[in-house]
C-alpha cells in the first residue's frame, strides 16, 4: 500500500531530555517524506509558481523513537480532492516493523504568484493514480 518508503536518520538534537525524539520533530520526519514522494510521483512540481501549502495535519504517536532507532517514513496520497490531497505517513521501527506514529495531511494546491488555492493540475492526479493504489477521488 506505502510504495515511497526513505530512511530517516535520528539525530542527537532529535532527542530530548527523557530520550526519545520530541513529538515536535516528528513532522520533520514526515516533511521528509513528502519531498521525496514529490521527487518520485510529481517532479514537476516547481514549488515556486505552484505548489502545496498545508491545510491540516494530524499524527498520532503509538511508541517512543529513542535515538538508536532505524525508522523508515512510508508515504502514500489516500485522497484526491478538486484542489486538495491527502497524504497518509507512517514511522515504522526498520527492525521490528512496528508502527511508531502515523500522520494525515490535508495539502491544498496553491498558486504563488496569485497566493490562492487552485485546482490540481490533472497530470498530478493521472500520476499519483498511477503510483499510488486505492485512492479515494472525491
Amino acid at each position: 500500500m506505502f510504495k515511497n518508503i526513505i530512511p530517516i536518520q535520528v539525530r542527537f538534537s532529535d532527542v530530548d531530555m527523557m530520550g526519545h525524539v520530541s513529538n515536535t520533530v516528528y513532522q520533520n520526519y514526515y516533511d521528509s517524506g513528502k519531498m521525496n514522494y514529490f521527487l518520485e510521483v510529481l517532479p514537476d512540481m516547481d514549488f515556486v509558481n505552484i505548489g502545496v501549502v498545508g491545510a491540516s495535519i494530524k499524527i498520532d504517536y503509538y511508541k517512543p523513537i529513542y535515538m538508536n532507532t532505524r525508522i523508515l517514513v512510508k508515504t502514500r496520497v489516500a485522497m484526491i480532492g478538486n484542489k486538495s490531497i491527502t497524504m497518509e505517513h507512517l514511522l515504522i521501527n526498520e527492525d521490528t516493523c512496528e508502527t511508531m506514529s502515523s500522520s494525515s495531511i490535508v495539502l491544498v494546491c496553491y498558486s504563488i504568484k496569485e497566493r490562492l488555492s487552485i485546482p490540481l493540475p490533472e497530470h498530478w492526479k493521472e500520476n499519483i493514480l498511477k503510483y499510488d493504489e486505492n485512492v479515494i477521488i472525491k
